[in-house]
């Protein structure tokens, strides 16, 4: 139940996360949004570990899979969901990825070998079923949107990217499983994005849209504290002793939660379709906890 717990909060801890990042990613740009948003993270779970005092050395086999893992999930799932995203406009793509749960419960019996009750399974089914409804109806009207350059090639990115977010958790499962503390294991990851997306920053397709300042800088550093440094801890966490498809289920769980946010800061109500997609999440989530 703990780390079935500690999936759901990074959950609601990304949500918060990216409620609070859309103006600073359109002022910085996603590669130095995502690289600033790093940075904050990886000093923020550097100084958790140094008060710790707990830094166990990694073997070789753990870093060449969490540079694996940073690899697939920062850079090139970031990379095709952006451009997804740029294409498909933010509902259409958020859709498309909420399947890498699906994904990543395929990948885990595939190549892990792990195995879910018939209870579980339709668990992790709704899950995917409510964050598909709580996306599309979001807002009355939610489905109108358009698309910009080929919606062929849109679909295909968004889906690569849950496919490589996928990917990503699954190299990583084995290393968690195997003992390697959390936060440790997330400033590795998100040392190993940072290289690459300071090398990607300098390029100048990818720098800044505007000059940064105070306010952009703190926006996107508490977006990165709360998504990748607490989020992404959890979700290691979670993965020490919890089989992938149901880690993945229920830390995607983020746009049920980021329905009452935006109510909250916007007056703006969700459409009745979505409050029956966290309904069903609500029921996947019990499903998934039971012990059947």
């Amino acid at each position: 139940m703990l780390y079935d717990l500690a999936a759901l909060t990074a959950a609601f801890s990304i949500a918060v996360s990216n409620v609070i990042a859309p103006s600073a990613i359109r002022q910085l740009g996603p590669v130095v949004f995502n690289a600033v948003r790093l940075s904050a993270a990886l000093l923020a779970v550097l100084a958790l570990v140094a008060l710790r005092g707990r830094w166990a050395v990694p073997t070789r086999h753990d870093v060449v899979m969490l540079a694996a893992s940073s690899i697939l999930g920062i850079m090139v799932a970031d990379s095709c969901f952006y451009a997804a995203l740029a294409r498909l406009g933010p509902r259409r793509t958020a859709v498309l990825y909420a399947s890498w749960s699906a994904f990543a419960a395929v990948l885990g019996y595939l190549i892990l070998g792990e195995t879910l009750s018939p209870t579980k399974m339709m668990g992790l089914f709704c899950i995917v079923v409510g964050v598909w409804l709580a996306i599309i109806f979001r807002q009355p009207g939610g489905l109108s949107e358009e698309t910009h350059g080929s919606l062929r090639a849109g679909i295909v990115l968004g889906l690569l990217a849950a496919l490589f977010a996928a990917a990503a958790v699954l190299l990583a499962r084995p290393v968690m499983a195997a003992g390697l503390d959390p936060a440790e294991a997330t400033a590795m990851r998100a040392a190993i994005g940072l290289a690459g997306l300071l090398l990607m920053s300098c390029l100048p397709r990818f720098r800044a849209v505007v000059p940064m300042d105070r306010t952009v800088v703190m926006r996107s550093a508490l977006s990165g504290v709360l998504g990748m440094g607490v989020g992404m801890t959890l979700v290691l966490f979670a993965l020490t002793s919890r089989p992938v498809g149901i880690v993945s289920s229920l830390s995607s769980t983020t746009p049920v939660m980021i329905l009452p946010l935006v109510w909250w800061s916007t007056g703006q109500r969700p459409a009745p379709a979505a409050w029956l997609g966290g309904t069903l999440v609500v029921m996947g989530i019990v499903a998934i906890a039971s012990g059947f």
